[in-house]
């Protein structure tokens, strides 16, 4: 109680002193029935705080797995292991590809190169005709001539 809002209670008047108690005491019984009815018109949030919860156990669950998947468990150096196990294993088709055509391509140059030698060889045997032909007539020629110049 402050002494500056109430008046002093004089010391002789018992009665007063009850009647100012009593006022007190009312005034008490009714700021706790008001904050009783302030508690009572409070609002119920245990079903937002049910709702939060099952989101929240929810959103933790989801977590977890994201927490278990493979990709977070992938470093930087992990990833470039990986991806390089990845390019070789891409690579070793396209080399296989590659020295296949390449035995092809080795294949069908030898083919071809031997088209061409066996076309040089028959040219060469007919320039070696021509000039064998060419040089046994000039020589029955000759001989021709001879005969006849003996003869003659």
């Amino acid at each position: 109680m402050d002494q500056t809002t109430n008046p002093p209670i004089a010391q002789s008047d018992p009665a007063s002193a009850f009647a100012d108690l009593r006022g007190e005491v009312s005034l008490l019984r009714r700021a706790v029935e008001g904050l009783t009815a302030e508690r009572q018109n409070a609002p119920d949030y245990t079903p937002t705080l049910t709702g939060l919860s099952s989101r929240l156990a929810r959103t933790e669950e989801l977590l977890g797995k994201i927490a278990e998947s493979p990709a977070m468990r992938l470093t930087p150096e992990n990833l470039a292991v990986s991806i390089a196990r990845a390019s070789e294993t891409a690579r070793a088709g396209d080399r296989e590809t590659l020295d296949k055509s390449g035995a092809t391509l080795r294949a069908s140059i030898a083919t071809i190169n031997g088209v061409v030698e066996h076309a040089w060889a028959a040219d060469g045997q007919w320039k070696q005709l021509y000039w064998t032909g060419g040089g046994g007539l000039l020589i029955g020629a000759l001989g021709a001539l001879s005969i006849l110049h003996l003869i003659g």
